[in-house]
């Protein structure tokens, strides 16, 4: 109703007195017809049942003929369907028409009684015409509903009418409202439009005469309004156009001006970043020839004049890096990567870059990275070392005494990124707000006397802004005179879903450590790596209170002690106390910040060795490993195994990357000189130009394999000359082996290889120094272990070097994204060539990293392709090799650095 037109509610207004009217009067008089119909039925249903009751009870008892057909003269009367006449005695009954119907019910009106059925009435009388009887007729009720019927019809007939009736006048008067209305909305609709000249005449009486009136009034009004408004904006066209065009004559101006200041400035940049690098170029000769001057019999003076020209130098060199990025910066030609780093390894670089500065103001420092802090990131690990670099070293330079420390803190976790806060605390003078409002601002600093005393450009913290800003973080500073600075810049950073699993866990899990260091930040730092390899540890505050319970025998054993020094250790003071805590014969690491003088009081004691501050996971893991006993420890430190009786020159042939800087670092290390080829065509071409006295062969290569290449080598070799070619392979079978032998190679070695194992082949087959057979390290030497990853493993097919066992396992894991998919693929596909060399590849690299299960997985799938395994067999195998794939990529997913535990 509330959206309904004018003419609508009009038509609804008539129609609805008439319909109801017509409803009332109506619904009242078939009320009526019915009840007379149904009265006239049963009085008339009444008197056809008595009158043939009365023919019967005058019918002789024995004229059954006639009885018969007065039944059925009844049926022809109106609405009779059937009638029944029975006898009480044994006499049979006589009936017409169709089956009585079932009854259902008595009604019993006006004195009068009748039984009911579904669809009929049944009326019964009592006749004696010589023998008792009883009359039974059944009434149809067809005749009454035809009759209802009618009479709803009728009503519905005269509805219709009533409504037709009403709507003539509605819509006449309905026409006469609503056409004025009409016209008046149009017109309405063109004022609205702007149309003031249009006429209204409409013809309207009474009210909407009225209406009218007034709307040609206000058309009038709204006319001369519209006609003064576009007088007033014609005039201020007029005095806008006069502004224009002078803003336009000055934006010419300003547009001249921008762009020569635009050039000014490209200029300036262009100028400064090319004066840097004609600097540089000057610069690191001379650096590079101080360095060698430096190496050369000089005298006291000269050596005093040499360091003052390094120094100077190194710091023209710093003040040049800074005005290149700045002005690198200012041309937005400053790009940031986006490479796998690692946070922890990152912060303690920087630390220790810087220590020897921090050690020659007599500076503690620390690094607190918490435990929640994810260290294997994506980014740019430049850019953030040159930022902590600059906020570190200006740590140290403005603080005269006390500590710095850096602390690593995770902001926020958003899933696969993270925000994480990197702060530089120290105990300097601190700033003043004032200070500290134009402190990242481009060649500005805080205190003008210390520029003079330091240096600088004061460009530093300018470019760490733009940096910081750059990877998506903010950087700040909250000071207060007198309570030292805190620096702080967060990263937004994405973690690396493939981040390295760490083999130090294991070595010290349970093992028991007494650390004792005096500063706090430092002892925190500590306690920290400590704790992260799941150490027991005991903490002294001093080396006061650590001596006072070794005097009252309070004093715990420990696998080992760890004792840092003050900044200034005096020989008088400090050596007794070493001597005491030397003589109590626990493995001994002291930290100092003068680790020469330090380790000359200690010489002669075996268990105890000595590291610069700060500490750092590699070398505190190092020494402790050392300290331990352990083989790997004392190999991590120890001078490799002797070098070869002359130079020898070898070449390297493998396309797994890992594979082939292994072998290289083991030759390298005897003394060889090697050349690196990661494909047979390279390895041909470095053979025809050059003379090698070995040549170490991997077998299953793409594109040209190995027995092809070695084959090619035998026709460049020259008359009378002939070059050991010995092959590398992973676990080949024995009949492999023979058809290595067979087809031209000298010998062969089973992967993974040993210092030992090349060391023997090149003085059996170079220096004509037979010795026994070396012994293949066969598989039994080595049972499958149950672990993922086994750091053990890893370390010792690495000869004991921590840093390249990391380095291969990170090459395997890099590889594991591809080799998954592509081993499934070959499967698949049923390509036995592409899935051979897959697999392949992959067992070789497993040899080094220490992945026994996944190892076994390969070399198990390896042997069955070889050997011609049915498809069935195989699927199970490639499944296996898949699973164990997976396995590994979750294990380092999940626990990262801990993962080494699994």
């Amino acid at each position: 109703m509330v959206n309904q037109s004018l003419r609508s509610r009009l038509m609804f207004m008539a129609i609805l007195p008439a319909l109801l009217a017509a409803l009332v009067l109506g619904g009242y008089s078939l009320v009526n017809r019915l009840v007379d119909v149904r009265d006239t039925n049963a009085q008339r249903q009444q008197l056809v049942t008595d009158s043939f009751a009365a023919r019967l009870e005058s019918t002789a008892v024995t004229d059954t003929a006639r009885q018969q057909r007065l039944l059925r003269q009844l049926l022809e009367a109106r609405d009779v369907r059937a009638a029944t006449l029975e006898f009480t005695g044994e006499r049979p009954s006589l009936h017409a028409g169709p089956r009585l119907r079932p009854v259902t019910g008595l009604n019993q009106e006006d004195g009068r009684q009748r039984l009911v059925t579904d669809t009929s009435w049944q009326l019964t009388r009592d006749i004696n015409p010589g023998e008792p009887a009883i009359l039974t007729v059944e009434f149809t009720r067809q005749g009454e509903y035809v009759s209802t019927l009618e009479g709803l019809i009728t009503l519905i007939l005269v509805m219709v009418g009533l409504m037709l009736l009403a709507m003539v006048p509605a819509l006449r008067f309905s026409r006469q409202l609503t056409s004025p209305i009409g016209e008046m909305v149009d017109a309405v609709r063109r004022i609205r439009d702007g149309d003031l000249s249009m006429a209204i005449h409409t013809q309207a009486k009474g009210e909407l005469a009225e209406l009218e009136t007034a709307l040609r009034q206000m058309v009038s009004a709204l006319a001369d309004a519209q006609t003064e408004l576009q007088q007033n904006v014609d005039q201020a066209t007029q005095d806008l156009r006069e502004t224009l065009e002078t803003i336009e004559i000055q934006n010419i101006e300003l547009d001249m001006a921008r762009k020569e200041a635009l050039k000014a400035s490209q200029i300036k940049s262009e100028f400064l970043a090319n004066m840097s690098h004609e600097i540089r170029t000057p610069l690191n000769g001379i650096i590079g020839f101080t360095k060698l001057l430096e190496k050369s019999t000089l005298s006291p003076r000269q050596q005093d004049y040499q360091g003052t020209i390094h120094k100077s130098a190194d710091s023209l060199l710093a003040i040049i890096n800074d005005i290149l990025d700045f002005s690198k910066i200012e041309a937005g030609k400053l790009s940031l990567e986006h490479t796998p780093l690692n946070l922890h390894d990152l912060i303690e670089d920087v630390q220790t870059l810087l220590a020897p500065m921090a050690q020659d103001r007599g500076l503690e420092q620390a690094a607190i990275i918490y435990s929640d802090v994810p260290v294997n990131l994506l980014g740019d690990p430049l850019r953030i070392r040159q930022v902590l670099t600059n906020l570190l070293s200006n740590a140290i330079k403005f603080t005269e005494q006390g500590s710095v420390v850096v602390r690593a803190m995770l902001e926020e976790d958003r899933g696969a990124e993270a925000i994480i806060k990197l702060t530089v605390t120290d105990t300097g003078n601190g700033l003043s707000p004032e200070a500290q409002k134009n402190l990242f601002r481009a060649f500005t600093q805080a205190d003008q006397s210390a520029r003079r005393q330091e240096g600088g450009t004061g460009l530093g913290l300018a470019i760490s802004k733009r940096l910081v800003e750059g990877m998506g973080g903010e950087i700040g500073i909250d000071s207060s005179e007198g309570q030292g600075s805190t620096f702080w810049f967060t990263l937004r950073a994405e973690r690396d879903p493939k981040q390295r699993p760490s083999a130090h866990l294991e070595h010290f899990r349970g093992r028991t450590v007494t650390l004792v260091e005096t500063d706090e930040y430092g002892r925190l730092g500590l306690y920290h790596m400590l704790s992260h390899w799941q150490m027991r540890i005991n903490e002294y505050h001093s080396l006061d209170a650590l001596m006072a319970a070794l005097d009252r025998g309070e004093l715990i054993s420990s696998d080992f002690l760890i004792v840092g020094l003050p900044a200034h250790p005096e020989k008088q003071a400090m050596q007794p106390v070493l001597d005491n805590l030397a003589a109590l014969g626990q493995p001994l690491l002291a930290l100092s910040n003068n680790p020469e003088s330090v380790c000359r009081w200690l010489e002669h004691y075996p268990h105890c060795q000595v590291q610069g501050k700060p500490a750092t996971r590699q070398r505190l893991f190092n020494a402790l490993m050392a300290l331990s006993g352990e083989l790997e420890g004392k190999e991590l430190d120890a001078v490799r195994e002797d070098p070869l009786a002359y130079p020898v020159s070898v070449m390297v042939v493998d396309d797994h990357p890992g594979n082939l800087k292994l072998a290289r670092v083991f030759l390298e290390e005897l003394g060889a000189t090697v050349t690196a080829c990661d494909s047979g065509q390279q390895a041909l071409d470095a053979f025809r130009y050059q003379t090698f006295d070995m040549v170490f062969m991997d077998i299953q290569m793409p594109g040209m394999d190995g027995k092809t290449t070695a084959a090619r080598m035998r026709e460049l070799e020259a008359p009378g000359c002939h070059t050991p070619i010995v092959a590398l392979t992973a676990h080949a079978l024995e009949s492999e082996r023979r058809d290595l032998l067979d087809s031209g190679l000298d010998d062969y070695l089973s992967k993974p290889i040993t210092e030992g194992q090349l060391r023997h082949t090149l003085e059996q087959w170079v220096m004509d120094q037979p010795g026994g057979p070396l012994a293949e390290p066969g598989e039994e030497s080595e049972p499958v272990s149950d672990r993922v990853f086994d750091a053990d493993l890893a370390r010792r097919r690495a000869g004991g070097r921590q840093a390249l066992a990391d380095e291969m396992l990170k090459m395997l894991l890099d590889s594991l994204a591809e080799d998954r998919p592509a081993i499934s693929s070959a499967f698949d596909s049923a390509d036995q060539d592409a899935l051979l060399e897959r697999v392949h590849k992959l067992h070789g690299a497993t040899r080094y990293c220490g992945t026994p299960r996944l190892e076994h997985a390969a070399k198990t799938l390896e042997e069955a392709l070889k050997t011609g395994t049915e498809r069935e067999a195989l699927a199970s195998m490639v499944s296996a090799l898949c699973d164990e794939i997976c396995a590994l990529e979750q294990l380092w997913q999940d626990q990262g650095e801990e993962a080494a535990s699994y």
